[in-house]
């Protein structure tokens, strides 16, 4: 009598983790569309409603005192970010809205 509590306890444990490892294994593309779809809606010079202004104050401000924009040439400016785009894990969209801000700002 004592198996038949722990094959009970087994099968609830192995139904718990093919329900989670479904639900992990079909979540990304769930956020895929979600993501696809947002992004139609969100302009070119933004990411995810935020500004290149917004984005350069909360990736760069992480690891650096935030320089002024006049601090660099816009040349300078095009090199410095696209290596914290590889660095900061940023992505392309956001690294144009961020040099995008920084030519502007002069």
């Amino acid at each position: 009598m004592i198996a038949t509590p722990n094959r009970t306890v087994l099968a609830c444990l192995l139904l718990l983790l093919a329900s989670t490892s479904w639900n992990l294994l079909a979540e990304p593309k769930a956020k895929q569309k979600t993501a696809t779809q947002s992004s139609s809606a969100v302009s070119n010079d933004s990411y995810m409603g935020l500004s290149g202004e917004e984005l350069w104050s909360n990736n760069c401000m992480r690891c650096h005192n935030i320089r002024p924009p006049t601090m660099y040439s816009n040349a300078q400016w095009d090199v410095i970010v696209h290596h914290m785009r590889i660095r900061a894990n940023i992505t392309g969209q956001e690294q144009r809205a961020i040099v995008e801000f920084l030519k502007a700002a002069k």
